[in-house]
């Protein structure tokens, strides 16, 4: 039979290495629930279904704040995209309607509708050589993509976030369960070294610092628990859920399905879906049409419109009119030139306009450069973590089967102190690195998805 010490420790194990702990055992405690739950099942909600990675950041989308903003901006862009174009596509109407009511002819204040005089008008520019319909509805267009990736990118954001708060929550979780586990070690430790000191096998001092240890095992659990309630506060804050409402949440790691190392072609896809670059290249692509527009009216402007107006409308009771030009309507043609001095000032708004455009450029030139780095920085830190994660799953199984040991020949009277000590922690800061390193594996995974520009949340 194996010690019970032997049982904690692989407890120890159980609870470090799995990915997607359950919570089936507080789930014990209603009418319909199972029975007792196995030792691979972790308590920590009242919830019947706890959360993934996934379906928290759906709930953190379907109640952020930030994002209701967002969408309300983007819908006023979308509708901003719908009305350039119907400006720039379709005519411009205007009523208007006017009344006399003091002139030096009658200087009565007075309001008679006999005196009102009423008209409808309208005017459409069918070619602009400097700003054209066409140009003016491409330029709305780009507006209206700039804010969809202005929306997508605060959504990516927010995906992100909710990623932090999830495995802030998952790590505090399962290093109370070790820091329980470590505690009981300790006590039992601590038993055996007191039954064996009132044999006379262990000194006083070994009595002393196995009590020391328990203490900062109590401590360590305390902590621990402290951590969890915080990281329960902010992951509740995301959901507007009450801050001390108990979750469950769960993982399921890809990170057995990597393969390394990760494709270069991934810079390639960065470059093109990146939502900060595309930004930057829309961006670009605005400014080079606003100074085709600019650089092209200061040189000779050639424009046609067509016009239509009625007077005398006669509605509620206003006079009316027709007759001959009576509506009028026509199509004109003009062309400008404005040089300024000798055209001196037409020189240095082109100027300008060209250095603007050769600036947005570079600038883009330089985030495409950067984001190569990331990118690839990003692969080697990934790689680097997946042979961290495989070192720290090797050194918790072993150091689970060395503290196994030293256990069984401590309570025989023959491991010193010393030795089951700096395995017991070992084997706690081993099991607490297995955590981290799952969450810093999955994290580091989600951000690498947001430089090449995929939706996280989805």
């Amino acid at each position: 039979m194996r010690n019970p010490a032997t049982i904690l420790c692989t407890a120890v194990l159980v609870s470090a290495a799995l990915a997607a702990p359950s919570s089936a055992e507080l789930a014990a405690s209603s009418s319909t629930a199972p029975a007792a739950p196995s030792s691979a099942e972790l308590v920590v909600s009242s919830s019947a279904k706890p959360f993934t990675p996934k379906s928290y950041i759906k709930t953190v989308l379907d109640a952020s704040p930030t994002m209701r903003k967002a969408e309300q901006d983007f819908k006023q862009s979308e509708n901003s995209y719908k009305a350039a174009v119907l400006d720039a596509a379709l005519p411009s109407f205007t009523f208007s309607m006017s009344d006399s009511l003091y002139d030096e002819q009658d200087r009565r204040l007075r309001l008679n509708h006999d005196e009102v005089s009423s008209s409808l008008s309208a005017s459409w520019n069918l070619y602009d050589s400097a700003s054209s319909p066409l140009r003016r509805i491409k330029i709305a267009r780009l507006d209206y993509k700039a804010a969809r990736l202005v929306l997508l990118t605060a959504k990516q954001a927010e995906a992100v976030k909710a990623l932090n708060r999830f495995y802030a929550l998952y790590s505090a979780q399962r290093r109370i369960g070790t820091a329980k586990m470590n505690l009981a070690s300790r006590e039992r430790q601590y038993k055996d070294t007191n039954e064996q000191f009132e044999s006379g096998t262990r000194s006083r001092i070994e009595v002393t610092q196995s009590e020391g240890d328990k203490l900062q095992s109590e401590l360590s659990l305390a902590q621990a628990e402290t951590a969890e309630r915080k990281a329960l506060m902010s992951f509740n804050e995301l959901i507007n859920a009450e801050p001390e409402a108990q979750q469950a949440v769960e993982i399921s790691t890809q990170a057995a399905d990597i393969k390394l190392p990760l494709p270069k072609e991934d810079v390639a896809k960065a470059l093109e879906n990146n939502f900060s670059l595309r930004q930057q290249k829309l961006s670009l692509e605005k400014t080079g049409l606003s100074n085709r527009a600019g650089v092209l009216s200061n040189y000779p402007r050639f424009k046609v419109d067509a016009a239509w107006r009625k007077t005398g409308l006669g509605i509620l009771g206003t006079p009316g009119g027709s007759g001959a030009g009576n509506p009028a309507y026509g199509l004109g043609a003009s062309l400008s030139y404005p040089f300024g001095f000798l055209g001196v000032q037409n020189s240095l708004e082109l100027d300008v306009l060209e250095s603007a455009l050769i600036s947005a450029g570079l600038e883009i030139e330089n985030s495409a450069r950067a984001l190569k780095t990331s990118v690839l920085s990003a692969q080697k830190d990934i790689e680097l973590q997946v042979k961290s994660r495989q070192l720290l799953e090797f050194q918790v199984k072993a150091q689970m089967d060395t503290t196994d040991n030293l256990l069984t020949e401590y309570s025989l009277g023959g491991a010193s102190f010393l030795q089951l000590d700096s395995s017991q922690t070992k084997l706690l800061d081993s099991s607490n690195g297995q955590i981290t390193a799952v969450n810093d594996l999955d994290l580091a995974l989600a951000n690498y998805r947001v430089l090449l520009g995929e939706k996280i949340w989805e």
